[in-house]
């Protein structure tokens, strides 16, 4: 049989098939169990597209590996997605799919709500970063980079569109729309600067320092699900400049390559650090100058690699808080 047929194969036996044909509805019910779940008709999804991904491999210029080495780190960095999706989805499911179902499946736009859509911003980073490490890990097992591409932007609009779906099951939540436009914009950014490298000047950071809210919440006098994913409040989300790259040659002389620009949406607490209850935060813009990993000396390649990835965190620096009410933060984390 061929590698595709065998994929085939497998990907209909996870989500319930086999060679005497479908698994019934009433077949299953006599087992107790889903004729398709969800979970493995989204683990199937994900292991098909990265069998067609690593099994259309093509040659790549200057690959460091060798031809064992390759065949080696392929279905290596495709376990490592599945692997992955398997982690989120549990994580997802304990930390946010716990709840009281809904009686149908429903839709929901929440822009702007209490937290004044900070989680807008968390969903783009997402999608941009598994997009990023997707493509930055294909392309190191020697995959062609316009496969590599296709395939890591796919995985990530895929893995985040399973997570709107669930939601959409549950009552608190629902699928959101603002949501899949953030996932999808960041999805798209990571794209774009591949395709065009001249766009890497600009680089989505994060920065995190526990809200008081979430240093107190053994303390609340009222049940709150505050943890850290929802501690809106503590995280900050930055656009990074290399100034150097964006301007070229125009770039002042006396600007450090040291030095990034950065842009920052935070807010004010939206959990009252008492009580635990919630309330309409206020919008933070802030501008910073802060340290840039990747511009450290040294070329050993691990350590490349180390800078490279400490480079998506905003290390504290100094700040400049426009809203609300313009002040200065000596030290911003």
């Amino acid at each position: 049989m061929s590698s595709g047929g065998n994929a085939s194969l497998a990907f209909g036996r996870m989500i319930g098939f086999s060679r005497a044909g479908v698994v019934t509805e009433k077949s299953s019910a006599c087992r107790g169990a889903p004729a398709i779940s969800p979970f493995r008709f989204a683990l199937a999804c994900i292991s098909l597209l990265l069998t067609v991904a690593t099994a259309g491999a093509q040659s790549v210029r200057q690959c460091p590996l060798s031809k064992r080495q390759a065949a080696f780190a392929r279905p290596a960095v495709a376990t490592g997605f599945v692997a992955g999706n398997i982690e989120l989805w549990h994580y997802f499911k304990k930390a946010w799919w716990s709840g009281e179902k809904a009686p149908h499946f429903f839709f929901r736009s929440d822009w702007d709500e209490d937290f004044r859509d900070q989680d807008k911003f968390g969903h783009l980073l997402g999608g941009y970063q598994l997009s990023r490490v997707g493509y930055e890990s294909l392309e190191s097992a020697c995959i062609s980079r316009r496969t590599a591409l296709i395939t890591s932007v796919a995985y990530a609009a895929f893995f985040q569109l399973q997570i709107e779906i669930f939601d959409g099951m549950y009552k608190k939540y629902g699928f959101s729309y603002a949501d899949m436009i953030a996932n999808t914009t960041g999805q798209a950014l990571e794209a774009e600067q591949e395709l065009h490298p001249h766009l890497k000047w600009l680089k989505p950071t994060i920065s995190y320092s526990q809200s008081a809210a979430m240093r107190n919440r053994a303390n609340f006098t009222e049940p709150s699900e505050l943890r850290r994913s929802l501690d809106y409040s503590g995280q900050t989300y930055w656009f990074s400049t290399d100034i150097r790259q964006l301007l070229g040659s125009r770039a002042p002389r006396y600007w450090p390559s040291l030095l990034r620009l950065s842009a920052g949406h935070s807010i004010t607490d939206y959990i009252d650090p008492i009580t635990g209850a919630s309330h309409r935060a206020r919008r933070k813009l802030l501008l910073t100058i802060d340290l840039d990993p990747e511009a450290l000396p040294g070329q050993n390649p691990l350590w490349k690699a180390v800078k490279h990835e400490l480079s998506y965190y905003h290390f504290p620096s100094p700040a400049l808080q426009l809203t609300p009410g313009v002040r200065g933060i000596s030290w911003y984390r």
